[in-house]
């Protein structure tokens, strides 16, 4: 699954090849979205929130994509040959064409169904939004105290943006447990967690690969990834463990972050 800057970039991409221009072609091979009738209408925003993308035109309908692991938006001349694939949706105007690829959720959806959508409408403040309200935030991460904390940064209605690679980089830095109890947590930790994980999600916005480490040679990443590998901060061994019920990947450093290795 991508992480939010991974979708805030592909806006970034979006935003202005597709904005203010009247479509020429907006197709899919969905059947959902077989007669969208989009032809003549202009795109108004591009819009990411959390992890999801939304495209807005100007008879306030949006376009939702999420991209999970397989999905990707390409944009290219609207002159060029379409390309080949696993094609999605295609939007194009004169100059260009944007095309999404695997995306395993397309949906248009009115005003009104993006208001009520179970996952857009009950999303957690997203990390990269323009203000953050880091109370709201908190509040919601504290909102299970029982709940691993590992869990809880990754629970896209608490707050929306932290996938896996965030998610163990940013607790590895802060040196908190991620199978700890969110409630053994102080609100201060939290509120320096979250600050972080913006602080590092807007590093990453420009071109070129995501980096959590920067100056210091060696991996671009403190323990993702590296299962089995050396800490780069105590020479310890990083590991790996599934976590919650769809199993996501966690990697940590036992030393560094308190981990309790007896009772995992």
């Amino acid at each position: 699954m991508p992480e939010g800057d991974t979708i805030h970039r592909a806006a970034a991409r979006l935003r202005p090849a597709l904005v203010d221009q009247p479509l020429i072609e907006a197709s899919s091979p969905l059947p959902a979205l077989s007669d969208m009738q989009l032809v003549g209408r202009h795109v108004t925003e591009v819009e990411a929130r959390g992890k999801n993308l939304l495209i807005w035109f100007d008879d306030g309908r949006a376009l939702y994509t999420h991209m999970r692991m397989s999905g990707r938006w390409r944009v290219l001349p609207t002159a060029d040959e379409q390309p080949r694939g696993d094609i999605r949706v295609t939007l194009a105007n004169a100059q260009w064409r944007a095309v999404c690829f695997s995306a395993p959720t397309v949906e248009l959806l009115t005003e009104r169904g993006v208001a009520r959508h179970p996952v857009l409408g009950n999303l957690g403040p997203d990390l990269l939004a323009p203000t953050l309200d880091l109370a709201v935030a908190v509040a919601r991460l504290r909102s299970d105290p029982a709940r691993p904390l590992g869990e809880a940064v990754m629970d896209q209605r608490l707050v929306s943006g932290i996938g896996n690679v965030y998610k163990s980089e940013l607790l590895f830095m802060a040196g908190l447990d991620p199978f700890g109890a969110v409630g053994d947590v102080a609100s201060e930790a939290l509120e320096a967690l979250l600050l972080n994980a913006r602080k590092w999600m807007r590093r990453n916005l420009g071109a070129g690969r995501r980096r959590t480490r920067w100056g210091a040679g060696g991996p671009d990443a403190w323990v993702y990834g590296r299962s089995g590998e050396g800490c780069l901060k105590c020479g310890g061994r990083v590991q790996m463990q599934r976590q919650g019920r769809l199993g996501r990947s966690t990697y940590y450093c036992g030393g560094c972050q308190g981990v309790d290795e007896a009772q995992r």
